[in-house]
Parts: C-alpha cells; structure tokens; sequence
C-alpha cells in the first residue's frame, strides 16, 4: 500500500492522527499515537505539495495541487500558497496591510491569546480560533498552556499577540529542534507549569495596561489553563529519550509509536518492552510518500551511559 502522508490531525485534541491518502484509491488511513507504523520513503517523488484549503463560508474545503508539485520547504508550492493566501492572517495587525479574501471570514471569528511552555523551559505567545482554541495549542506539543485573553475577531488579537512578544521578549514560535533536544534530557513538569504561572501572574498588570486600548480585547482576570493530553504525557514521562538519528526523507523505517505531543513523537524501533525509546519529529513524513510494508529502521548504536 502506498500512500501520502497529507498531516498529523487534532481536530480531537485528546486523540490525533496521522492522515495518509492512499496514492491509488484515494482511500483514508489513519495511524494513531500508539500504532506500528512500518515503511519505506520513495525518495524520488520527494516532498509533494499538499494543496490549499478554501476558508470562505460557501468554500469547498481542501483542494489538491493541480499541478502534482513537489516543494523544498513547507507544505505547499507557491501558487496553493497563494490561492489559500493564509499568511496573509499573520499580517492581519498591521495598517494597510494586504489581506486575502479567502481569509476574511476567519479573521471576523472570536479568537484567544495563550502563553505556553515547553520541556525545556522556553515560552512562546499564540493565537487559536475560537472553533480551534484547544487543538490549536495540542498541535503545539507545550507541556501546558494559559489563556491570558479573547478578542471579538482574528484582527485585535494579532494585535495584542504582536505587542505582548515584543514587551516580554516572547517567542511566536519554537523551533522543533529545540524541543526534540529538551526532551532528550530529565523533565520537570510540574517545575514547568509553575514557572508559566509564575510568568502570567507578573505580567498581569502590564497585560492589562497593554490590552486597554485594543478594541474587542478582553484580559481574563483568572487565566484559563489547558494541560496536555494523555499521549503527550507518554511523551513527556518517557524523557529522557534518544533522539531518532534517521532522517524521514529516505529510507525504511519501523515505528512503534507510543506518545505524541504536537509532531514529537516518543517510539520504540523493535517492539521489545526493554528496547531503547526514540523522540522523533513525525512531522517530517508529512509530504512525503510511504510504502507500508515489513520493513525495519536501521541498527542504531546506543550508549550504555544512556541507560
């Protein structure tokens, strides 16, 4: 069976998935955050774009790429990324600045500011819809989160997102990377929900004065927590993990997965209930095409200090 894998699902929060679409068929596959994922990558069709999503009321949904097109980075060749025209949200704050029509009615739906932290202690500001206010901070693999405030629309909010990063010096996104090497060493969560406390009850005050002059900006007096769900707290009660050493752009690989938080996934390579756990980016296989099969990842030399 061979398929693409078009992205890792959570639109239930407590339960994603990885979509694959069967190339021949067109048929769905889902793998969840504790099956047995076993493949080879056809590295010559490379890293496919995977269309566009039409976000007006009447809109289809999700188009394919017409034209089959394969991309370097991202998930989308320039012309989908145009006709989506979803960066466009991220500039939505900005005077004068060019919004695309397909992104209107998304920028007109109440919307919330969060603040979450990860494994390794790194903060960053976000914004989720309404309509996607917790998947939208589960995608982000954060060991926990607050929402600090809501607006009336997708516009003030980005606002408010973009003066809260530059007075408290925080992040609008981290790297994967980094959270991959966080959670190669020991973890703390409990240390690290009280330290984002800590952060939010210290900057109330500021916030306030921030948010005031914002129309449709509401500050919530007691900040709404979100806490991880169950496959993620796999992940993060496994740490430390070794980080995977193979790349998903090539290759054949045996996944037995047991946890996900955002695209981290924490993994065996062999069933064995005593073999070494791996934390990987899954995130990388999507664009990619798989074929499912008996196949195994290769041998990997561990330390004996790692354990």
């Amino acid at each position: 069976m061979t398929l693409l894998v078009r992205g890792i699902e959570w639109s239930n929060p407590t339960a994603p998935r990885i979509r694959c679409v069967d190339d021949t068929t067109s048929a769905t596959t889902f793998y969840t955050h504790d099956s047995v994922l076993r493949f080879s990558v056809d590295e010559a069709k490379g890293r496919r774009c995977l269309g566009w999503r039409d976000l007006t009321a009447e809109g289809p949904g999700h188009s394919p790429c017409d034209r089959g097109a394969t991309v370097v980075t991202g998930r989308q060749c320039d012309r989908c990324r145009n006709r989506e025209g979803f960066t466009t949200v991220h500039q939505a704050h900005v005077s004068g600045a060019h919004i695309h029509p397909n992104v209107r009615t998304y920028l007109t739906q109440p919307q919330w500011l969060y603040i979450d932290i990860f494994a390794g202690g790194q903060m960053k500001v976000g914004t989720a819809a309404e309509f996607r206010k917790h998947p939208r901070v589960a995608e982000q693999g954060a060991v926990c989160a607050l929402f600090v405030a809501r607006s009336t629309d997708g516009y003030s909010i980005r606002s408010l997102e973009a003066r809260v990063s530059e007075h408290f010096h925080l992040s609008q996104a981290i790297r994967t990377s980094r959270k991959i090497e966080a959670l190669t060493g020991p973890l703390d969560r409990e240390k690290l929900r009280k330290s984002l406390h800590h952060f939010v009850s210290s900057i109330k005050d500021e916030l306030n004065d921030i948010g005031s002059d914002i129309d449709g900006i509401e500050i919530l007096e007691a900040p709404e927590e979100w806490t991880a769900p169950a496959c993620a707290d796999v992940v993060f009660d496994a740490a430390p993990l070794i980080a995977y050493p193979h790349t998903f752009e090539s290759g054949e690989h045996s996944l037995y997965l047991e946890g996900l938080a955002g695209s981290i996934a924490s993994l065996r390579i062999d069933p064995g209930p005593e073999s070494p756990r791996f934390v990987a980016d899954v995130s990388g296989l999507v664009g990619r095409t798989i074929t499912v099969g008996e196949f195994e990842s290769p041998g990997v030399a561990i330390q004996e200090s790692l354990f």
